[in-house]
């Protein structure tokens, strides 16, 4: 206080000093100079005391913790009471709705159930091909000969190129005598037309030796080449309920002529074992197979 009355005196006799004595206009009364200072003088800015924000923010938390109690305590009942979540999961009649497992459940698709059933089948059976068994002389006597034409020049399990019948004790290693006889075939072509046909027509007839589609359409391109129907050989065969191309014939290329490849895609296999589970053999049919290798292995000799 004593601050603000020593600037108002200092105003006034500023103000008393600067007026011009002959000025007519009357020098302004202390009131008037006293509001004057008090509206100039700077005012301070009015701050909201901190126990109002305390008290807001405690406001602002006690809501959400009473929100946050409210949900727990819901959870609980909805715990404590599974009738609830069960009335929930039932349809307007009190019947639990049935769930659609896949398309082929909905009316009208029995067909195509069917086929999905029989696609699982075939894939399932051609996995299911019997343990490997150990090769015969006279497939161990064909390896020699494939080994010794070169075909085993590209095997990188064989260590210093040296011809070793340990590594062929797995799938790996049948498949790859399977690719070497394979392309013997086309490389022989020209021995295709000495090999007895008696013993062709009785491995054909017999079916196929396996699900895999190249297989199946090379013994049926061998059956057309000796006129054989396929109802004829589809009919008694194992693997019929499970093949994609049961009673189908085929037409184009490469049926009017013997194929040496085909020839040793069907042979091979047997010859290897590598067959389906369900199929059994015949012994006149082993024994055709037999004769057929032997007779390859003599005619690319002297050939």
């Amino acid at each position: 206080m004593s601050r603000l009355k020593a600037l108002l005196s200092n105003q006034t006799k500023c103000l008393l000093k600067t007026r011009n004595p002959s000025s007519k206009i009357p020098s302004p009364s202390p009131s008037f100079i006293i509001r004057r200072t008090l509206n100039s003088y700077p005012q301070k800015q009015t701050k909201t005391p901190l126990s109002a924000l305390f008290q807001a923010a405690g406001g602002t938390e006690a809501q959400r913790e009473v929100k946050n109690i409210g949900l727990k305590r819901e959870v609980r009942n909805l715990k404590g009471n599974p009738k609830e979540k069960k009335k929930e999961n039932q349809g307007p009649d009190g019947n639990k709705p049935q769930k659609v497992k896949c398309l082929v459940e909905l009316p009208g698709c029995e067909k195509k159930q069917d086929k999905v059933k029989k696609m699982v089948k075939v894939r399932r059976e051609r996995r299911e091909v019997r343990a490997l068994k150990d090769l015969s002389q006279l497939a161990e006597s064909f390896i020699r000969h494939l080994f010794a034409k070169g075909y085993f020049n590209k095997a990188s399990f064989l260590e210093d190129n040296k011809l070793d019948f340990g590594y062929f004790g797995n799938s790996y290693g049948r498949d790859f005598i399977k690719f070497a006889a394979y392309e013997f075939g086309k490389d022989h072509q020209d021995i295709a037309k000495w090999l007895p046909g008696n013993h062709l027509k009785n491995v054909v007839l017999f079916g196929c030796p396996s699900l895999d589609k190249n297989n199946v359409f090379a013994a049926k391109r061998l059956r057309k080449f000796f006129k054989i129907q396929e109802h004829t050989v589809c009919s008694r065969c194992a693997l019929k309920d499970s093949c994609e191309y049961a009673n189908k014939s085929l037409w184009g290329i490469g049926t009017n002529s013997l194929l040496l490849v085909d020839v040793m895609k069907i042979i091979t296999l047997y010859a290897l074992d590598l067959l389906p589970a369900k199929l059994t053999v015949p012994d006149e049919v082993k024994d055709s197979i037999n004769q057929l290798l032997k007779m390859v292995v003599k005619l690319s000799q002297s050939t």
